[in-house]
């Protein structure tokens, strides 16, 4: 109520409202840490992952090996006779010819000139040579006489026998002549080519009936030169 003739005042402000206390159960719960738990490690365990590793790796160098740095015997007469190998080709040794793999060149000289070989020993009990022997010019003469007795004669220096063999016969202005020769079970299987001046005898040894190397062998060879 306001007294008459007194001019009305704004009321006192009361206290302060106080604010209300805030309490423990008030504040958020903290997020508990997700116990990690931590095992030792199965000594067992991380020797089969080792072993793992070790294998795999083991299997890739072993791939690796075998196909490009040191295939094995097997894989290197297979990509032979498939048409693989390296090739021989010398116009002063009068002949060409495909080797497996790295062949050997050697010479030597006879009355009539310069001996000529061509070999390669890929190992598993095969090898393949050719060689160039010239020959006096009369040796076409008489080249069945001659055949023969040097077909006799491989077989002597081999201790072994000659078991299939082609008379030698006249092939277009060549003296010719086919062989294996056999001792246990080692196979040298021969063509023997005389022409006016010189002789090339053709070998492919093999550890077993299989004549494919043979043939890529001697499907490969030619003569260069006069004949």
């Amino acid at each position: 109520m306001v007294t008459p003739g007194r001019v009305p005042t704004r009321a006192e402000p009361g206290p302060a409202l106080a604010s209300p206390a805030v309490t423990a159960n008030d504040l958020a719960e903290p997020i508990e840490a997700i116990p990690i738990e931590t095992k030792a490690v199965n000594p067992l365990t991380t020797v089969v992952a080792w072993v793992a590793v070790v294998v795999v790796l083991a299997g890739i160098t072993f791939w690796v090996w075998t196909r490009w740095i040191d295939p094995p015997v097997g894989g290197i007469i297979d990509r032979y006779v498939a048409g693989g190998g390296q090739v021989f080709e010398n116009p002063a040794a009068e002949f060409r010819v495909t080797m497996p793999t790295k062949f050997e060149t050697s010479t030597s000289t006879n009355p009539w000139g310069q001996v000529v070989t061509v070999s390669d020993n890929p190992g598993g009990g095969y090898g393949f040579a050719v060689t160039k022997t010239p020959q006096p010019t009369s040796a076409l003469e008489s080249f069945d006489v001659a055949l023969n007795r040097l077909a006799g004669q491989m077989a002597a220096d081999r201790h072994a026998e000659i078991i299939h063999q082609i008379p030698p016969a006249p092939l277009g202005g060549i003296g010719y002549k086919d062989l294996v020769i056999k001792k246990g079970d080692t196979y040298w299987r021969v063509q023997l080519e005389l022409v006016k001046d010189r002789l090339y005898t053709v070998v492919a040894r093999a550890p077993n009936s299989d004549d494919a190397a043979y043939r890529r062998l001697t499907k490969s060879f030619q003569i260069l030169g006069p004949q």
